[in-house]
């Protein structure tokens, strides 16, 4: 059935109520005792302060914490009074909101399935956002670099490009190990996924493993693994058996690179990757240009100093290329698309130091820090969860994209409002949304710059482009 705007916008207003009322908000902090008798200061406060009113609580004075808590709820506390309720019980509170959110799958019906020519059930994203904290929480959230006196905090996140879906979550300390969590993220791998996956996941026994569960990948592959071809002309024995050392022939990569001019691509349909494993699949080599590949050199050489170690030079040589390697074929993913479909990976997590601070904190308790993390990650949940249905509305009634980076603020400057009409009722949010997808409509829409694809793009999902051109200087 094809629901108006007003309708289903209605039913997204009715989600959020069912999620984040003050009621439902207070029976869930009564279940894990962060409301024990009467007071001022509620849930709905906590959730206020840690979400909608976009706090800093990590980094923000104590003093201005409360003003604003006062200005937007009326409730006046001291600062020392408001610093002792950021304790276990509201971490264990706010965690149990964000469980409750992911879970229980806000919005669930809004994805691009329906709409593309793909044959993907669900893309999903793999990766991870580190950032520093004082050497004071090194006790709790150990970092990775060679001093076990520095202290680091490193979000592992999975969702779905299609609905918005985020499929798996971990917080945890900077030194938790990226291969680790990608194992656990392959317990929910179904036929037809298609998983992206970054650089620090990479392990040939999970792609296999993807491959056998008839899902996909795509993944960057690690520059010191050896890559082969079947041998057209393999030895034999007398007998006719097959010399096992002829089968295959090792590429020399150096070589490989330095044959392409920088930004040329090239293609080996039928490949083998690793010494032991031969895991059968489809390489794609691009050599980067001399900027990129200067670029990736700094970036190299400030996490050697960090992490005291020192790269190979063979392996600083092929820094100037990126390989990647798939399952799919060129018919469900033309090569041209494969890097463009791997920079969604950064995309979301772009966002998040730039619009929700999350890595911004000062020398605090660690249930402050914690309350800080758990009620950004619920603003980002929030973010997402919006964000989507908003993108399926514009598809389906203006046949338009919508820039998730342009959203995210959009929708963000609209928390304190959302705050305030969830409060009041499922007819004032309703208004609030009306509202937000006006601004969407006007001032979200995609821009195409330099021929660049999108996600639509690379979809087949039929929109109408919006084309900026470079302007004279």
């Amino acid at each position: 059935m094809d629901l108006s705007l007003s309708e289903e916008l209605h039913l997204f207003s009715q989600e959020l109520q069912r999620f984040l009322s003050p009621i439902v908000l207070q029976d869930l902090a009564k279940q894990v005792d962060f409301v024990q008798r009467s007071s001022k200061y509620q849930a709905n406060e906590l959730i206020a302060l840690c979400v909608w009113l976009s706090q800093e609580v990590a980094s923000t004075l104590l003093t201005q914490l409360c003003s604003r808590l006062e200005a937007s709820t009326g409730v006046l506390m001291s600062p020392e009074g408001l610093n002792q309720r950021f304790n276990p019980a509201a971490v264990a509170f706010l965690r149990e909101v964000f469980t409750s959110l992911l879970t229980q799958k806000l919005c669930l019906n809004q994805s691009l399935s329906a709409h593309m020519t793909s044959t993907f059930n669900r893309i999903r994203i793999l990766d991870a956002t580190v950032f520093q904290l004082p050497d004071h929480f090194a006790m709790d959230y150990r970092g990775s670099g060679g001093s076990s006196n520095t202290a680091g905090v490193k979000i592992q996140l999975e969702y779905d490009l299609l609905s918005g879906q985020f499929l798996n979550v971990q917080l945890g300390p900077e030194k938790n190990n990226d291969k680790t969590y990608g194992i656990i993220c392959l317990e929910t791998v179904e036929t037809d996924d298609l998983c992206l996956r970054d650089l620090g996941y990479f392990d040939l026994s999970d792609l296999q493993s993807i491959h056998d569960k008839e899902a996909y990948y795509i993944s960057r592959l690690k520059l010191n693994t050896r890559i082969y071809i079947k041998n057209p002309e393999p030895e034999y024995f007398k007998n006719g058996t097959l010399k096992k050392q002829t089968e295959y022939i090792q590429l020399d990569m150096t070589q490989m690179m330095s044959d392409l001019v920088p930004d040329e691509a090239l293609e080996i349909p039928e490949a083998y990757i690793g010494q032991n494993q031969k895991l059968p699949t489809r390489v794609m080599i691009h050599r980067l240009t001399d900027d990129q590949t200067q670029t990736r050199l700094k970036n190299q050489a400030i996490r050697e100093k960090k992490k005291g170690i020192i790269m190979k030079d063979k392996s600083k040589c092929l820094m100037g290329m990126n390989v990647y390697i798939t399952n799919t074929s060129p018919e469900k993913v033309p090569t041209e698309y494969v890097h463009p479909l791997r920079w969604q990976i950064e995309i979301l997590f772009k966002t998040w130091k730039s619009f929700f601070e999350i890595d911004e904190c000062k020398t605090i308790q660690k249930e402050r820090l914690e309350c800080h993390l758990c009620g950004q990650l619920i603003g980002i949940l929030l973010c997402s969860s919006t964000m989507f249905p908003m993108r399926q509305l514009l598809l389906e009634k203006k046949k338009q994209e919508l820039s998730e980076y342009k959203a995210i603020y959009m929708i963000k400057d609209y928390f304190p409002l959302l705050f305030q009409a969830i409060a009041v009722g499922t007819e004032e949010l309703l208004n609030i949304l009306h509202r937000l997808y006006q601004l969407l409509k006007k001032k979200g829409r995609k821009c195409h710059r330099y021929k660049k694809m999108t996600v639509f793009d690379i979809l087949g999902v039929v929109y109408e482009k919006m084309v900026k051109h470079r302007q004279a200087a």
